[in-house]
């Protein structure tokens, strides 16, 4: 693990070492047992030993529990994987993505240091990306999408919070390409680590407009979580929708701005960002369906 991994982890090691210390001093002061004496040492002796031990498996545990706060790693039948092992190459990269809407609130376009990695295929990928992230995030299996997408994979951007933390941001891109290379058809979804909500001083009652006129319709996520919708109309004027590509030729991962359809929400410690841009004979028809696709993506299936 190199300088640029995503993960910091906490050494707990010196704790282990002072414990030994401890009972390697507790047999020293041990005095050399007289015979009516031995079962009462060995009594101590074991007590002792028990008492250290168990708080070595406190320490050792809190070590744990640190990890997994700080590193979000994935703890859970007996499965630990962390994001390092599926993104271990870093790539050139400056601009990052974000919501031109919601930036003012969620600041993601003035982020610190940010790091580049390249993509990793394949919808299996994206399944193992979401065990990593404790389960936070259900990938959309291709099939129920309504275009055909030959291409799925997912980016990984690091930067730092304004409080010193990791950020990451995974961009999980269903992408159909044509043969020229051209993005036809995508539907793009980004997850973001946030140390507070965004939306906290939004009123998530009514719908709200952008500064061009266009309605952002809160669809509603769950319970009182808004589920915000910017629908792309070109006559009105429309906000840029931005999302990662990867130059395969110059390893880098470039920023692609477009008009699409965009859903916005913070839930459970992250925010959410989708775009979509689809040919269908049914907008209306189309657009439920991706409503319903995202909530599946945000909070699963149960």
């Amino acid at each position: 693990m190199d300088k640029h991994t995503l993960r910091e982890l906490k050494d707990i090691s010196v704790h282990k070492e002072e414990i030994i210390r401890n009972v390697k001093i507790k047999i020293n002061e041990e005095h050399p047992p007289q015979k009516r004496h031995w079962s009462y040492s060995v009594v101590t002796m074991t007590i002792t030993c028990s008492i250290l031990l168990f708080v070595a498996l406190q320490l050792t545990k809190y070590g744990n529990l640190q990890m997994t706060t700080d590193t979000s790693q994935l703890e859970g039948k007996g499965v630990s994987k962390q994001l390092t092992d599926l993104f271990n190459t870093e790539v050139k990269g400056t601009v990052v993505t974000y919501s031109q809407y919601f930036q003012i609130a969620d600041r993601l376009n003035d982020r610190k240091n940010p790091k580049f990695y390249e993509p990793v295929k394949g919808f299996e990928a994206m399944r193992e990306v979401a065990t990593v992230m404790g389960n936070n995030v259900h990938p959309i299996d291709p099939k129920k999408l309504p275009f055909k997408a030959n291409i799925q994979e997912v980016y990984a951007v690091t930067s730092e919070m304004t409080n010193g933390r990791l950020q990451n941001q995974m961009q999980f891109t269903y992408l159909q390409k044509a043969l020229n290379g051209e993005d036809q058809q995508f539907a793009i979804f980004t997850v973001t680590n946030v140390d507070s909500n965004p939306l906290v001083n939004y009123d998530i009652t009514h719908d709200i407009s952008d500064f061009l006129g266009n309605t952002i319709k809160n669809e509603g996520l769950i319970g009182e979580n808004p589920l915000f919708h910017q629908i792309a109309t070109p006559d009105n004027g429309r906000l840029s929708y931005f999302y990662y590509d990867f130059d395969i030729k110059n390893k880098k991962v470039r920023l692609t701005s477009t008009l699409a359809n965009e859903l916005y929400t913070y839930y459970n410690g992250y925010v959410f960002h989708i775009g979509y841009q689809i040919e269908h004979a049914d907008q209306e028809d189309m657009q439920k369906k991706m409503i319903e696709l995202v909530k599946e993506f945000i909070l699963g299936n149960d």
